[in-house]
Parts: structure tokens; sequence; C-alpha cells
């Protein structure tokens, strides 16, 4: 999904605040990227539509039936597709292939998406300018309250994946319109989004709902330990969002964060708002982290600006002593000027 171009050419970063840079939303799990088209498309017009907001789903999530108009691209030898590594190898193949070397990219993470934008770091290099883990699943994921609940009846998941994926393709059956119905009944009186209706539809699909379902297995088996090498690396351009009532990323582990890493730029949720936010929160969130980028900008260029201060101060020190050089004052001239000077100071 797409919203704007990023420039076709490299241009000076201090030339133009926004040519360079690119929004890169990761999702979390099912990865359909069609749940953050409210989010992106406020958060593109909220620049003024001067900065891309792109967002890649999580390959096999996404029936090829609804890809129409949408940015395919081959997974190689990507056999395993349930598989966390092979999804952060997906985002990277889908960086190198359609994404210019030049666009530095802000990337904007959700829950497990927190997880394969960690593990894409050291491949980005320079090119990943900035990136914003919300509710991020990057540790210890089976001792969370929905981790501990799902885990209690593992013994039970090839039971519940057969009932999942036998409803799925029942469901599938219908039409549309009566699918849509069916999820405005789920949600009750709250208002949902269209984007909402037509992700949710485009996962009757049982071989998508199988990957999500095995994805989200593996993700209880994986997302353990918190690999502090890792964020320790990247700790100056991570910031961290956390909910105050999210079952699957505690709070505490954001104070947790905050004490293994006290210059960490980590934020506690005052807004209520849930770990599914693009199901109710769009347009809060959004709001948020334009906010959040726009400060951390603003003081990146304000550190570059004095940085480049101190550097001409230096240079224009250097150019004054190579020109008495020049004009024949001797090296021994200049010292005995220096040391009056202190003496006088």
């Amino acid at each position: 999904m797409k919203f704007g171009e990023p420039s076709p050419n490299a241009t000076s970063t201090h030339s133009s605040k926004d040519s360079n840079l690119m929004f890169l939303v990761i999702p979390g799990n099912p990865g359909v990227i069609e749940y953050y088209e409210k989010f992106m498309e406020t958060l593109y017009l909220a620049n003024g539509k001067k900065i891309p907001v792109w967002g890649i789903s999580h390959t096999g999530h996404v029936s090829t039936k609804h890809m129409d108009g949408t940015v395919k691209i081959s997974t190689g030898r990507l056999t395993n597709e349930t598989s966390l590594e092979q999804q952060v190898q997906h985002k990277l193949l889908f960086i190198k292939a359609h994404i210019p070397r030049h666009t530095r990219l802000i990337l904007v993470s959700h829950s497990i998406g927190c997880f394969i934008n960690l593990r894409l770091l050291p491949h980005l290099g320079k090119q990943s300018y900035y990136n914003f883990f919300l509710f991020p699943t990057i540790e210890r994921l089976s001792s969370s309250f929905a981790g501990r609940i799902i885990c209690a009846f593992s013994p039970f998941f090839f039971l519940i994946r057969w009932l999942l994926l036998t409803l799925v393709f029942l469901l599938s059956f219908l039409s549309t319109r009566i699918q849509s119905g069916i999820i405005r009944t789920y949600f009750g009186r709250s208002v949902v989004d269209e984007c909402i209706l037509r992700a949710t539809t485009s996962i009757f699909d049982t071989s998508c709902v199988d990957y999500s379902f095995t994805l989200g297995q593996e993700e209880l088996k994986v997302v353990k330990e918190l690999d502090k090498d890792l964020v320790e690396k990247h700790i100056d351009r991570i910031s961290f969002y956390y909910g105050w009532n999210d079952h699957w990323c505690p709070i505490e582990f954001g104070y947790n964060m905050k004490r293994h890493f006290p210059s960490a730029d980590v934020r506690f949720c005052e807004n209520k708002i849930e770990h599914a936010f693009v199901l109710r929160f769009s347009d809060k969130m959004a709001a948020i982290v334009n906010e959040w980028f726009h400060r951390i900008y603003n003081a990146k260029t304000e550190r570059r600006t004095v940085q480049n201060g101190q550097n001409k101060t230096n240079t224009s020190e250097t150019i004054h002593n190579v020109t008495l050089y020049e004009n024949g004052e001797s090296e021994d001239v200049f010292r005995v000027e220096k040391k009056f000077q202190n003496k006088l100071l």
C-alpha cells in the first residue's frame, strides 16, 4: 500500500526536510497492511503529502485475489513463509527491490512487526533514519497475559486450528456483503472503518488464516528474552510506545526497557489506546507518531547545525593560521603572538 512516491534522485539533506524521507509501516499479526490504511493516510496528510507513507503486508497473509493494484514481489527461495525469519527477509527484499537506496526510512512497526523491524536494522545501515516501535512484542511474549492464556491451550492447537480453518472455509462462500455484516455485528455499535472491513474480508481465506495462525505459534516460541545487544546497538534510533492495559506487551516491559537503557526514548500511553489501535484509534496514533517524529527530527537538525557551526569555527582558525604563514610570517612569530595573547588573558 502506497501514499506518495519517494524522490527519484538523491538530494542534500540540508536542502529539503522531506525530500529523501519515507515512512514504512510494518504490521502486526495478521499482517494485512490494509488494516493500517487510515493510519497511513492520516500520517501522509499530516505532513502535507510531502513524505511518502508505504506499508507492506506479511508474505502469505493476503489472498492473491485481493492483491490487484498492490506491489507484488518475488520471495525467491522463501519456502517457509510462516517463519519469522522469512518475514524479515521478505521485508528486506521489498526494500531493496522497490525503495531507492538514497531514501531514508522512518520505520513504524506494530506488535510483532517491531520484532521484524529490530531484525532488519543490521541490514539497513544508514538507510534506517529512525524507528517507532508501537506496542512492541519483542520480548517474553509467552509470559504476557494473552500469551499465558494461549499457551494454556497449546495441547489443543491442532483442534483449534482445524475448527478455525473450517469456519473460515465456510465463511468464504458467503458474499462480501454478508461477510461485512458479520464483521459489523462483531464490533457492535462501534464505528468500523471501511478499510477494516476490507482487510478482514480479505483474510476469509484458509491459506491466509493458516499462515497467520502458524506465525502466531512461532512467535510464542521465538520471542523470548530481549536481545539487549541488538537493542543497545540501535537504541539512539528507536522510540518505544507502551500501552497501559496491553495484554500482549505489559507496561512492566516498558519500565524494564527504561531500566536497562536509561537513555531510551520510551513513552507510555495516556489515551487508553488499545494494542490493536487500527480498529478504533488510527487517527490518534498517527497524530502521536507525527508529533513524535517532528520533535526528533528537529532535535537532530539542531544538533547537526551546532556541529556544523563548530566545524566552521575550526576551519576558520585553520585558514587564519595558514594565511599567516602565506604572508611570510614564520612559525616562531605566530608562537610569540599566541604566547603574548595568553599573558594578556
